[in-house]
């Protein structure tokens, strides 16, 4: 009889305990079906982003256009892709794109990001690339509106909401190195030279996110992102590889310095909402 109460609290509390591991192991589905969610909707954003230009490819030749003209058509149509998505999971707000100024910390991790636009114009120049700086300009100035809205806006707000900020950018960051396969079907560029754009991007990709998850400030990097491609495609004297290669880890840096800055705040954050 002495051993009754014993045996009933360990079958009580072994009830209990399969009971937390039951409840636990529900709530590690639900994450981790809402991280495949949120990987599936960021694919899903990429590919139709691709079907987008392909379709208009397709489609404008019936409207005249053709030659160069085609990509700005392409692009004219991303941005209005990526305009409706924003409104329609109404990002406006929350991406910054009317915000004037977030300190002199943010300007400063800006920084690099212009030193890099400049390392591919100086001191040799630009070339001036039919139809005209002017065309091209506009051109890319579309190319940063329509893949800023499309990945570091509408994607990465997606990420956040499941996953760590780390994880959240670099997620945001593989995601639009490799909407940059894309070229394989637009392009007559070779595989090697993809794949290393596709790298390359996606490391750019990692120091944007991390800035616009720290700072939702997308206007800057709208702006940089252009000035990065033209300066880059209309080049004279083109970086050498291992230049490159730093300026690749100097991206990794920089998105890892700005989430440590986030991170840090974050901390500081609870503590002081604690006291």
């Amino acid at each position: 009889m002495g051993d009754a109460p014993l045996a009933y609290l360990l079958a009580l509390n072994f009830d209990a305990a399969m009971w937390g591991l039951f409840v636990f192991d529900r709530i590690l589905v639900r994450v981790n079906r809402d991280r495949w969610g949120a990987l599936g909707f960021g694919g899903a954003v990429h590919l139709a982003r691709f079907g987008v230009i392909i379709g208009t490819l397709a489609l404008a030749p019936l409207f005249g256009i053709s030659g160069w003209y085609l990509g700005l058509a392409a692009n004219i149509v991303c941005v209005i892709f990526a305009a409706v998505l924003v409104t329609v999971r109404k990002l406006w707000r929350s991406s910054g794109i009317l915000v004037a100024w977030r300190g002199r910390l943010a300007l400063l991790f800006l920084l690099p990001l212009l030193v890099e636009v400049l390392l591919w114009a100086l001191p040799a120049g630009l070339r001036d690339e039919q139809p005209g700086f002017g065309m091209w300009a506009l051109t890319l100035l579309l190319v940063g509106v329509n893949e800023e809205l499309t990945s570091r806006v509408v994607v990465l707000e997606r990420m956040r909401l499941s996953f760590p900020p780390g994880a959240a950018v670099a997620v945001t960051a593989a995601l639009f190195g490799m909407q940059h396969l894309s070229a394989l079907a637009t392009t007559s560029r070779s595989l090697d030279d993809v794949l290393l754009n596709v790298l390359v991007s996606a490391c750019y990709g990692f120091a944007l996110a991390a800035f616009q998850y720290r700072y939702r400030w997308v206007t800057p990097l709208i702006l940089l992102h252009a000035a990065a491609d033209f300066t880059t495609i209309l080049s004279v004297r083109p970086l050498p590889d291992g230049v490159v290669a730093v300026t690749v880890v100097g991206f990794l840096a920089l998105g890892a310095t700005i989430l440590r800055t986030t991170r840090v705040l974050g901390i500081q954050d609870t503590i002081h909402n604690k006291v």
